[in-house]
């Protein structure tokens, strides 16, 4: 287990459905990893929405009702975030669930919040671990207008500084 109560693991889990979105059968962590995510109720197995949706989602894609990608990011009450993508396995549905990359993080926690192009990108080099000097360089500005676009990521985020603006962006 790790320090969060989730069984190690060194890929995604996985939950197959049937075409109808009953549950077929997981890969042997699923079962713990989705009580964490949603506890159980009434004896039921538990089972995110967000897994039906991108199932769902797939399905749209297949009779050409929706384009979207069958997958989702879920923020969980710990602030860390999952990725969930389903695809097909023959005639069943694999919906894999596993632990949001930084860079998928970053650039939801920047769309989250309506950052700029300029912001986002600011962001993402600041997760990094650019400096101030860095940044400026890398993004062909002065100091003086990072500190400017920094203020306002701060003040579209209610962060003040660069570690709790990174420890939120991160989902740490």
């Amino acid at each position: 287990m790790s320090r969060d109560g989730l069984p190690a693991r060194s890929g995604p889990v996985v939950l197959l459905l049937s075409p109808d979105l009953d549950v077929l059968g997981h890969t042997p962590d699923t079962a713990e990893y989705l009580r964490v995510l949603v506890p159980p109720g009434d004896g039921q197995a538990p089972v995110p929405a967000g897994a039906y949706n991108v199932a769902a989602q797939l399905l749209a894609n297949e009779a050409g009702v929706d384009g979207h990608r069958p997958a989702a990011r879920v923020h969980l009450a710990d602030g860390r975030w999952v990725t969930l993508r389903a695809a097909r396995i023959v005639r069943d549905i694999a919906v894999t669930i596993e632990e949001s990359a930084p860079a998928e993080r970053v650039g939801l926690f920047g769309r989250a919040f309506g950052l700029s192009t300029r912001e986002r990108e600011l962001l993402e080099h600041l997760a990094h671990g650019s400096d101030t000097r860095d940044l400026a360089r890398r993004m062909f500005l002065s100091e003086h207008t990072v500190q400017d676009h920094l203020k306002s990521i701060f003040g579209k985020t209610s962060v003040r500084n660069r570690r709790t603006l990174l420890a939120r962006a991160l989902g740490g």
